[in-house]
Order: structure tokens, then sequence, then C-alpha cells
């Protein structure tokens, strides 16, 4: 499989950082329904991994 790389802008990533962000309800994280809990957590940690990863190609 081959593709063409293409840059995407920054805040445009950062607009739907945000928008999944906001889409993860703090109680589901830790809450009764564990597929829910987990979906929240997973989705967390890879917001978390994404901004990281912007900010070292930022700096």
């Amino acid at each position: 499989m081959s593709y063409t790389a293409q840059a995407v802008p920054v805040d445009e990533l950062e607009n739907l950082l945000q928008r999944w962000e906001s889409s993860i309800d703090v109680a589901d994280i830790a809450g009764d329904d564990a597929r829910e809990s987990v979906r929240a957590f997973t989705m967390q940690k890879c917001i978390e991994e994404l901004r990281e990863t912007l900010g070292k190609h930022q700096a």
C-alpha cells in the first residue's frame, strides 16, 4: 500500500483534539459501565499522547 504524505494544519488537529476531549464524560472513566469506562480512558490516553507528540514537533 502506498500513500502520499500530506501536512495537516496544527490548528485543525488542536480543534479535533478539543472536540474529542469534550466528548469524554469524566464520570465515565471510573463509572459502572465497564465498556464505556475503558472507551473513555483509552480515548483520554490517546489524546494525551497526541498532544505530547504535537508539542514535541512544535518546539
